[in-house]
């Protein structure tokens, strides 16, 4: 088949050239033309042969290009991959990811899970995936360099703000999610169900546990969304509906093709009476249905939202078929809260349009009627539109769900996360069990690390080579590798690496006097850091004592124990705040109502 027709084949079954305006139709032929005369030009006369797939593959690469990261080609080889990753089951590291600001990012760890356990954190940037560079690698392809044969290692270069770059070196395994690990009641009377997934029994598994809570006389329930990276849209809804009075609007979808807009509501009445109040805990890693569920909850004021702003993923991606062996994973709607908020936050030259309601006109009509950017305009501009839920309140606008009471959730000291990054907790916590259990010490609420416990497990970080570093040192070494100072007195196991990162460096001509009274004056600094150092790591202790007593006790009780929740709740910032809001009944109702009501 000549090329032309290739072209015209595969415009047609993808879809692309379906209900739009003739001045659109006749402007998408023409670059149709024009691009169909540049591969015949190039195929014809180009001093070299070349390979007509591989230059459709590079203009099909370079279309991606100008999209968001959430679309995607597929060859058959990548197309059944998907299906494999999507039906099959698979060895992975426990992380949700996604693209920021061009690079691939965390979107969160999941509790229990390789990645968990060696402290990866939401946020956090992969530079590499074993050695090579993640720049311009889509979410599709990093998925399949993370997952593989359960047992197998991969290595993660991770960028985290303020800190070194750094590698982890993670076992993968076969990742199973309990959509609800854990609901139980609190201060006697406050029902507790934490979601971790919308997988397909999210809806059958909340509501068996909310009506659980109801028999033992609940007055008031928290919906813990937190670190929930969403899932299945029918399950959003279906999670939605045990809250919300039947045929309520839980979302609505809106895209170019009419067959994209879509109203999703509640079919069914609600488990939970609509006497009883409610809170949903978010934060930056709640995602996708979790935001279609709180948005919704919100804007229906039926319950208070506490926590962070959560992350803003509110685009609808569908599988478009090319022909037999190749597919399109294509962005093609934006998800909307009942009030018209698009959950969608700006990202990579993408946008959900502002939608009109009774009291907001269409904040980005202007913008471009057919739902696209002029790709040379690298500027967003944010929704700034503020919205209103059905008592009147004000919500706002600009992705993501806003909390009613932003309540942030503090992180440990520099050299505790270090100690996560090992994976030092639980590997210690491992091979100490079995310690403690031949000499028959029982590991219970009364369980405390000892003295020798404590010093077995330095003596562990030593067996490991751990670098008892704060960010101070860890900045200073990099300082010094930056600028070309060589300090042979201070040891780097992992100097051949640094000295190859070295060679990359322009650094700075010293004179030889120089030179050496710097090399000097950096040893003495690096004693004084060293003793630093020590000297937190001893102001942890009591910290790093309550995480080796976790680690045990995760390993006796089980991570979804009823006793370990209950241990990690207790000093959780933002579920004290919910408490503290169910204990004020004037605070929950002044929140509840419209500003000067």
């Amino acid at each position: 088949m000549p090329l032309f027709g290739l072209i015209i084949l595969f415009v047609t079954i993808a879809g692309l050239a379906v209900d739009v305006s003739k001045s659109d139709g006749d402007s998408f032929y023409t670059d149709i033309m024009r691009f169909e005369h540049v591969a015949l030009k190039i195929h014809q006369n180009y001093v070299e042969s070349m390979d007509s797939k591989l230059l459709m593959d590079r203009a099909i690469d370079g279309m991606f290009q100008i999209l968001d990261p959430h679309s995607t080609y597929f060859e058959k080889k990548q197309f059944d991959e998907l299906m494999i990753q999507t039906e099959g089951k698979f060895g992975g590291l426990g992380i949700q990811i996604s693209i920021r600001d061009k690079v691939l990012t965390v979107m969160t760890p999941i509790p229990g899970t390789p990645a968990e356990r060696a402290g990866i954190q939401s946020g956090d940037q992969i530079l590499k995936i074993n050695g090579k560079s993640t720049a311009g690698i889509t979410i599709d392809e990093a998925v399949g360099k993370l997952r593989g044969e359960p047992g197998t290692d991969v290595t993660i270069n991770v960028r985290r703000r303020g800190e070194k770059d750094l590698d982890y070196k993670i076992t993968r395994e076969i990742i199973h999610i309990k959509a609800v690990p854990y609901y139980g009641v609190f201060n006697d009377s406050i029902g507790y169900v934490t979601l971790k997934t919308f997988s397909e029994d999210a809806g059958k598994e909340v509501g068996k546990a909310v009506r659980e809570l109801l028999k033992r006389k609940i007055k008031g329930i928290v919906l813990d969304l937190r670190y929930n990276p969403g899932g299945l849209l029918p399950q959003a809804i279906e999670v939605a509906e045990k809250f919300l009075p039947q045929k309520s609007l839980v979302v609505y979808t809106r895209g170019r093709m009419q067959n994209q807009n879509h109203e999703y509501y509640a079919t069914e009445n609600p488990v939970l009476p609509q006497d009883i109040p409610m809170i949903v805990m978010v934060n930056y890693a709640s995602a996708s249905a979790s935001e279609i569920v709180s948005g919704a909850i919100q804007d229906w004021d039926k319950g208070l939202i506490v926590g962070d702003t959560t992350f803003g993923k509110g685009s609808v991606q569908s599988i478009l078929p090319i022909d037999e062996d190749h597919h399109l994973k294509l962005t093609t709607a934006f998800y909307y809260t009942p009030s018209g908020r698009c959950i969608n936050k700006p990202e990579n030259g993408i946008r959900g349009k502002g939608a009109k309601n009774d009291d907001n006109e269409d904040a980005d009509a202007e913008e471009g009627e057919k739902g696209k950017q002029n790709p040379k305009d690298t500027s967003v501009k944010k929704d700034t539109t503020t919205y209103k839920t059905n008592k009147g309140r004000t919500v706002f606008g600009g992705g993501g769900i806003v909390p009613d009471t932003i309540v942030k959730q503090p992180i440990p000291d520099f050299l505790v996360r270090s100690l996560f990054i090992k994976d030092a907790f639980f590997s210690f916590a491992n091979t100490e069990y079995n310690k403690l259990k031949a000499k028959r010490i029982k590991i219970d609420s009364t369980f405390a690390v000892s003295g020798e416990i404590y010093a077995d497990f330095q003596h562990y970080l030593d067996s490991t080579h751990f670098k008892f570093q704060n960010q101070a040192q860890v900045m200073f070494e990099d300082f010094k590798l930056r600028s070309g100072i060589v300090n042979d007195t201070v040891k780097d196991t992992s100097k051949k690496a640094r000295d190859a990162a070295a060679a990359e460096l322009v650094k700075p001509k010293w004179a030889k006097d120089d030179l050496e009274t710097i090399r000097k004056a950096s040893v003495q600094l690096d004693n004084i850091l060293s003793q630093e150092s020590k000297r937190e790591f001893s102001e942890n202790s009591d910290e790093i004592k309550k995480y080796v007593k976790d680690a045990l006790l995760a390993r006796e009780l089980g991570q979804d124990s009823d006793y370990m929740y209950r241990l990690k709740l207790k000093d959780d910032v933002q579920f004290k705040a919910a408490l503290a809001l169910f204990s004020n009944k004037a605070a929950f109702e002044k929140l509840l109502k419209p500003k000067g009501k």
